[in-house]
């Protein structure tokens, strides 16, 4: 075991001013109570974690207790910030992307009751629901595009067409 000797340690007196500690009682007491100051790097480096953890801008800025506007300021000003920030939400959405084609292609298992007490599973396939969430992430990329026939720009300009000659 490696001995560590420290001349007045923090908080304990020296015997005689010298010390002996292990490594490993050295280490938990600096693990016990690190001081980490708030520094913007670290509160970014935090940020970027939450981020890739739950996915969501807002949830993310919340754990780590920086408001939205502060996280926008330093993304217009610091390029590489913005870069990983991108990075992040472009993993996210692939992630999404694969989960929703494995359940088009696979079907969700549903309980299947009779009387109360469950008999068996049907697999139902269904793609309402991938095809609304991919909707909802074009929009929030900034996308036009749109899966849903009454929200596309073709339905739009349909309707603006009609109503003159209407």
């Amino acid at each position: 075991m490696d001995v560590l000797e420290i001349s007045n340690p923090p908080g304990k007196p020296g015997e005689e001013g010298v010390s002996t500690w292990s490594a490993s009682e050295l280490l938990a007491r600096v693990l016990r109570s690190p001081v980490k100051r708030r520094t913007p790097p670290r509160l970014r480096v935090f940020f970027l974690r939450q981020l890739r953890q739950c996915g969501e801008v807002s949830l993310a800025a919340k754990r780590t207790g920086v408001p939205l506007s502060t996280l926008y300021r330093w993304r217009e000003r610091d390029p590489k910030f913005r870069r990983r920030w991108d990075d992040i939400l472009q993993q996210r959405r692939q992630i999404v992307e694969d989960r929703l084609m494995a359940i088009i292609r696979e079907g969700e298992l549903r309980s299947v009751y009779h009387k109360g007490l469950e008999i068996g599973w049907r697999r139902t396939f269904t793609h309402l629901a991938s095809i609304r969430a991919l909707d909802y992430l074009d929009r929030r990329r900034g996308e036009e595009m749109s899966h849903n026939v009454s929200r596309s720009g073709a339905a739009e300009s349909a309707k603006k067409t009609e109503e003159p000659a209407a």
